[in-house]
């Protein structure tokens, strides 16, 4: 017998779909939902990756949220956009951010200030405290890296003087104020010390710590190498001086290297 023939059916085709009707309806959709979430106040993009359904609604609002913080940031602070990023984001701290910057700022405005140069320039006269208890009020004739050249206001010969033998400066005519004011550690004064040339062997008083009193306005005491010891609130600091000051009582300078101890009061 011979084979039998198997015929297939040809398939019947199916009737086409208008993908391409399909596919504008759908975009024109995700058009209108983009443009009126634009309308609302969303950024165009955004609000298209929305409408596509690449992007959660809410967390596009959270981006838009963050944005705007960050914008505050830097107008308020006048911040990076970076750094305004990191702080709204968590990762940096704004407090911490603002304290360093001021903490620079005072560096840099004060880091080389002294009373000796600021005296020289001006003309004016200084009285300077020295160790073993004398107090001179002298022009600045000039000064070097270890010494000052000094001629006494009320006639005499020029002197040299060591800076280190300098514990601290006002300005003249307040001598009775600043007398009024100084106060004695009475067991230091028995103990006195000599000017400590070696720095490491100083008191150790950092700049972080000294514009932390300057930032919060803390009350300190100083106490220096023979006792005398001054209140108040620390005004500026340089690398070699900080500045002493309270209400109604004139401004005493420290020189750094004639510290003792320093404490909160």
């Amino acid at each position: 017998m011979g084979r039998r023939r198997v015929v297939r059916p040809v398939p019947i085709e199916e009737k086409p779909r208008n993908d391409k009707r399909d596919e504008k309806k759908r975009q024109e959709r995700v058009r209108k939902r983009a443009e009126e979430l634009h309308e609302q106040g969303m950024p165009f993009q955004m609000a298209m990756a929305v409408a596509h359904g690449r992007l959660d609604l809410n967390e596009a609002l959270e981006r838009m949220a963050r944005n705007d913080r960050i914008v505050r940031l830097m107008k308020k602070h006048d911040l990076s956009r970076a750094l305004a990023t990191q702080i709204a984001l968590g990762q940096a701290d704004l407090e911490r951010v603002l304290y360093r910057r001021r903490f620079d700022e005072h560096r840099k405005e004060h880091r080389t200030r002294s009373v000796l140069d600021e005296a020289q320039e001006s003309g004016e006269s200084i009285v300077l405290g020295l160790h073993g208890g004398e107090e001179i009020e002298v022009e600045i004739a000039g000064s070097d890296t270890y010494g000052v050249q000094v001629v006494p206001s009320g006639g005499g010969d020029p002197r040299e003087i060591h800076k280190l033998q300098i514990k601290f400066a006002y300005v003249p005519g307040a001598a009775q104020r600043v007398q009024k004011v100084r106060t004695v550690d009475p067991e230091v004064a028995a103990d006195p010390h000599e000017p400590i040339e070696r720095p490491q062997d100083r008191y150790a008083c950092s700049d972080k710590r000294l514009f932390r009193y300057v930032d919060k306005r803390t009350p300190v005491r100083t106490t220096l190498l023979e006792g005398q010891q001054f209140s108040g609130r620390v005004a500026w600091f340089s690398r070699y001086e900080f500045q002493m000051a309270k209400d109604g009582d004139p401004a005493v300078t420290i020189f750094r290297h004639a510290l003792r101890d320093l404490t909160e009061i």
